[in-house]
């Protein structure tokens, strides 16, 4: 079995999101760059010790496996589509709806990457965060908006799940209060 590397990426370090295999152009990108380590050269990523070590790896795969699972249920649950992003016109109108309306509560424009938002049946997660905030809820009807501070992450944790999945079944099961003001678009 190959060696698996473990990414850090956007700060934090979660196994579906990190999971590096051999031949893919992050691959590449680590081999000529060696920074990347997490504890340094020949250190495992998964235990902090010297050396490479098949149980840190079989975990690591579990964990990247049993994330890849949960990802796949919660979609199937909550997104209208069991997907990411934006699919069919209806969808991109409600999209740019809720983007824009996320824009002017923010008073900034947004660039907003669709292929990290989830399309619910009556709301929008836009994937637009900094340090405390993993990102919005617009609903569709009315664009109110909630906004998901990662402490929800801890307070409402489900078991091989993102952060933001976190956050989106705390606004589903509504555990998350909206802004003071609602703007309509």
């Amino acid at each position: 079995m190959a060696k698996l590397i473990l990414w850090r990426r956007r700060g934090v370090c979660m196994p579906s999101d990190c999971l590096v295999r051999e031949g893919s152009p992050v691959h590449e990108h680590y081999l000529t760059h060696q920074d990347v380590d997490l504890f340094g050269p020949g250190v495992c990523s998964g235990c902090g010790k010297y050396g490479f070590h098949p149980a840190c790896e079989a975990r690591a795969v579990e964990r990247v496996r049993a994330f890849d699972e949960a990802k796949r249920r919660l979609l199937e649950q909550h997104a209208l589509h069991g997907t990411y992003g934006i699919v069919g016109a209806a969808s991109r109108q409600s999209y740019d709806c809720a983007l824009a309306a996320l824009s002017a509560y923010l008073e900034r424009p947004l660039d907003g990457n669709p292929e990290h938002a989830v399309e619910g049946a009556g709301w929008w997660f836009i994937a637009e965060g900094w340090i405390g905030m993993l990102g919005f809820i617009v609903e569709k009807e009315g664009a109110t908006i909630y906004p998901l501070v990662s402490g929800l992450a801890g307070r409402y944790r489900l078991p091989n799940a993102s952060a933001d999945w976190c956050a989106i079944v705390a606004y589903v099961n509504g555990r998350v209060e909206a802004v003071e003001r609602s703007t309509n678009t």
